[in-house]
């Protein structure tokens, strides 16, 4: 592009005013001559390029040029190439996504794809990869895919077109339907062009985590594009970077292959260990100029992610651990960082820890690098490396080190100390002690999830309580208790207290003086917990109870509501004539029930991943193990075992373990077929709420989307769709209703969006319809695909008959054979009420309930009529038989169609399923 002296002189200018009022004066005198120029015939190709620049620069300091906007476009839609860059090049920093212009862009970018030579096509691909709208990427998937896999489209097109696919499917997942044409581009992998090969595979690793199934020919392609450069040495010139073979493609070939589960194939196994082994061979040697270092080192350590990822080889994992400990030891950041992170990354699937074990000590003092990085990489690896055998040292170094660590830092080194407490510890006093000192050096960098944990686990052990009363004890008396230990001491106190009674200097007056002493010094949530000990304390100790009486009258005028509400609720109680109401309100907690530990989860989530999903998360080998069966679908026991021995093992089906995720999202799936109003999806980050109403044989859906992560979610997209929901014969249309606010472009932490549906069903279908949900949070781009809770059944509406024509009509459904659905249902839940629950069922799902039609008074007869769209109506009568004694009942359902009948003897035997 030829330099314009009128730019240059304008940005001279603003770069010599001296104060932001005459910076002003100069924009709002060039705003007017060009709102001036552009008003002229015979403006030239020049003069509209620089004064589109003019006010791109402008825009850039901050100034409003809407006026431009439609100039931008423009020139973006010129035949010349000199305007088109310019056009592009403004509209990318100009138009926001909801512009009226960005029609006439997406047509300009239509048209330069289609039509165009080499340049305009690639100048169109970049303008498409930094604008990036929603329908942007839905119009032009196609003609972008199309690019790439041409066969008279240049290499340089080529490679635009991958990596400009990479983008929109980053930014909006759904919008791309990805999912049809993935495996298409696999090919395009084993390209001649190395540059097409590492955009192709660039492409293939961001779909790889999203639809691995349709990705897993990638696998192959990999292993051989692997093996002819590191094996054969074959690659282009251009791509050999001081004597390494196209080190960024191996890169990526590497990175691409930890997405899949070891190769099948006993050739692919075989050849991928040749070609790791020879590139851990190769980094032996410790290359003497830093550009090939960098690049060799990059290889050796995606190598080694890889191999540590297949766990298929336990021997080059050991051989692994001692070329690591060579790496965490080196005078270069960067390599003692990568070496330590991938020794963590080691010790999350080695069989053995003590390999690298060896490395303690290196890899403690790395605790104290002066790069916070290496420091946070430290931790991971002695967090990860932690067993039975070294906790103690572990947990010891790491209290020691917490209180020089950065602020940053300490955060998460306190987790991971009150984790590997937990789990390690094998002597009751050690745990308490360190748990403690844990709340006494980082108690304000913990949330409550600590103390919390640490009541849990003390209610769940009795060998702990009388220990944790003596120390809980001295915390409060000490010169200086944090409030997270003063939370910890009240609480053990208030329930087992009487244990250290007898004890010298901890008579129940002494342990009512010490926590009164501390009272005042601590926020209003760690009082309440302290009124709480103190009415527990007039029931465990009536000798003290006019005591703790005026401890709790002096709070009940305190100006915080939930202090004065306590002081007065408890004082009340304690003040009852009745000693049986005082025993039964204030007697001990029992024992939590187990589950995992809250700190792990959290420890989870501040794992933050970058654009590509990591495979391993630092924990040690029993929590990947967990994580990966999880992936998988397999056990614990069959994820240990898969690698190693798969190719031995007889093919036996394994009994489906279902999820405690997925069993609750079928409740309430379940739940919505017969309530109107409920959850539908109840994840970590975000939740999702739905609200129906029907008017057969139409209906309103109503679809809540809340914010439960700890940040914001960004590039919100809510779709609904049925099957052939396009066609004029589809059974079912789903569609966003007129006239409703579009969905927010940020949902912040609490917060909620919502979205109408307008449904219609034309015929009796089958298939229920389907909900997308995409967003980004931290980064990372999430799809979410439900299924909505809405069938045929609830285009019922009851209808009412006479009691001695049920059974008439009963019969006369059961000779013409239209339709019928039987089927006896396990319901050990059933009681003596649970008719009422029964009832509840089957007139949600639309049917009118005849009372006094069966001869049986505990059985429920209905009868409903579906309603469709195109005139159609089908009867339908149902009969439920209970039979509490046996924990069984039978649903039989007789309609005029066959589907309804099925759907709704399935409905039902998901209610009681989900029950």
């Amino acid at each position: 592009m030829a330099p314009m002296k009128g730019l240059t002189v304008f940005i001279a200018d603003l770069r010599k005013c001296r104060s932001h009022e005459e910076e002003e004066r100069r924009v709002n005198k060039e705003l007017a001559n060009i709102r001036t120029k552009f008003k002229e015939a015979g403006l030239t190709s020049y003069n509209r390029k620089k004064y589109v620049c003019k006010l791109v620069y402008m825009s850039l300091l901050g100034y409003n040029v809407q006026f431009g906007h439609k100039e931008a476009v423009d020139l973006a839609s010129s035949a010349k190439y000199s305007e088109k860059q310019i056009g592009y090049l403004a509209v990318t920093l100009l138009l926001p996504e909801d512009s009226g212009y960005m029609r006439g862009v997406l047509a300009a970018l239509r048209r330069d794809i289609n039509g165009g030579d080499d340049v305009s096509v690639c100048v169109a691909l970049a303008a498409v990869s930094n604008v990036a709208t929603r329908e942007i990427a839905e119009a032009l998937t196609e003609e972008i895919l199309g690019q790439l896999l041409s066969p008279s489209a240049s290499t340089f097109v080529k490679k635009k077109a991958a990596l400009c696919l990479l983008r929109l499917l980053r930014r909006f997942p759904d919008a791309t339907n990805a999912h049809v044409w993935a495996e298409r581009v696999i090919p395009y992998m084993g390209h001649r062009d190395a540059g097409v090969t590492l955009a192709v595979t660039s492409l293939a690793t961001a779909l790889a985590q999203q639809y691995p199934d349709a990705m897993r020919k990638a696998a192959a392609f990999a292993v051989r594009r692997l093996k002819s450069l590191v094996l054969d040495n074959e690659c282009p010139t251009d791509y050999v970077y001081y004597t390494v073979a196209a080190p960024w493609l191996q890169v990526k070939l590497l990175r691409l292959l930890q997405y899949f589960p070891a190769p099948e194939s006993p050739e692919l196994r075989t050849l991928l260990l040749r070609i790791l082994r020879h590139i851990i061979d190769v980094g032996q040697d410790a290359p003497r100029e830093l550009q090939q270092m960098n690049a060799q080192y990059s290889i050796l350590f995606e190598a080694i992610g890889l191999g540590i990822h297949l766990d298929i080889d336990q021997a080059l994992m050991h051989e692994s651990a001692a070329l690591l400990g060579r790496f965490i030891t080196s005078r270069e950041t960067n390599v003692r960082y990568l070496g330590l992170e991938t020794m963590a990354h080691l010790a999350a699937y080695i069989d053995s820890l003590e390999p690298l074990k060896k490395f303690q000590g290196v890899i403690t003092q790395a605790l104290r690098d002066r790069d916070v990085s290496v420091r946070r990489r430290a931790l991971d690896l002695l967090y990860s490396m932690c067993d039975v055998d070294n906790a103690k040292p572990v947990v010891n170094e790491l209290l020691r080190h917490m209180g020089a660590a950065d602020l940053a830092l300490r955060e998460e080194m306190a987790l991971k100390v009150a984790i590997l407490t937990e789990k390690y510890a094998t002597e009751y006093a050690w745990y308490i002690d360190v748990m403690m000192r844990l709340v006494a050096l980082a108690g304000e960098h913990l949330g409550d999830e600590v103390w919390h944990r640490i009541v849990q686990v003390i209610l769940g052990n009795e060998e702990l309580q009388l220990y944790a009363c003596t120390i809980a004890l001295q915390a409060l008396r000490a010169p200086v208790c944090h409030e997270s230990a003063f939370k910890v001491s009240s609480y053990v106190l208030g329930e087992f207290g009487h244990l250290i009674a007898n004890a010298p200097d901890s008579a129940p007056i002494d342990q009512l003086k010490a926590l009164q002493s501390k009272m005042p010094s601590v926020s209003l949530a760690a009082r309440a917990v302290a009124l709480t000990t103190v009415a527990k304390f007039t029931n465990l100790f009536p000798e003290i109870k006019n005591a703790c009486l005026r401890v709790l009258d002096r709070h009940r005028g305190a100006l915080d509501a939930e202090l004065q509400q306590r002081a007065c609720e408890y004082y009340a109680l304690a003040t009852v004539e009745s000693d049986v109401l005082l025993s039964t309100v204030f007697e001990e907690m029992p024992p939590f029930a187990e589950r995992q530990s809250a700190l792990v989860s959290r420890l989870l989530k501040q794992e933050g991943d970058t654009e590509d999903q990591r495979t391993w998360v630092p924990g040690g080998r029993d929590i990947n193990r967990e994580r990966r069966a999880q992936q998988t679908g397999e056990t614990p026991v069959e994820a240990e075992a898969d690698g190693k021995d798969k190719e031995l093992a007889p093919d036996v089906p394994a009994d489906p373990v279902e999820e405690p995720s997925i069993a609750e999202s079928r409740r309430h799936y379940a739940r919505l077929l017969w309530e109107s109003d409920g959850i539908l999806y109840d994840g970590d980050e975000v939740q999702v709420g739905l609200m129906a109403q029907y008017k057969p044989p139409a209906g309103r859906v109503g679809v809540f989307l809340g914010n439960k992560a700890a940040g914001a979610i960004y590039d919100i997209s809510i779709h609904a769709f049925a099957k052939d929901n396009d066609s004029k014969d589809a059974p079912l249309s789903i569609t966003e209703s007129p006239g409703q606010s579009p969905l927010p472009a940020s949902l912040l932490p609490l917060a909620q969006a919502r979205i109408y549906f307008d449904v219609t069903c034309h015929h009796v279908f089958s298939t229920p319809p389907t909900l997308r949900i995409s967003y980004t949070q931290a980064g990372a781009p999430t799809v979410l695909e439900l299924q909505l809770p809405i069938t045929c059944v609830h285009f019922m509406a009851p209808v009412t008959i006479a009691v001695s024509d049920f059974f008439a009509r009963w019969k006369q459904l059961g000779e013409a054979g239209l339709g019928e659905a039987q089927s006896v249902l396990k319901t050990p839940f059933l009681e003596e009420r649970a008719g009422e629950w029964l009832r509840g069922v089957v007139g949600g799902m639309g049917f009118a309930l005849i009372q006094g039609a069966d001869p049986v008074p505990d059985n429920i007869v209905a009868v409903g009529i579906a309603t469709c769209k195109s005139g159609e109506k089908f009867g339908c009568l149902m009969r439920v038989e209970p039979k509490p004694s046996h924990s069984l009942t039978r649903i039989t359902v007789r309609a005029t169609n066959d589907t309804l009948a099925k759907a709704v003897a399935t409905n039902t035997a998901m209610i009681f399923d989900s029950k």
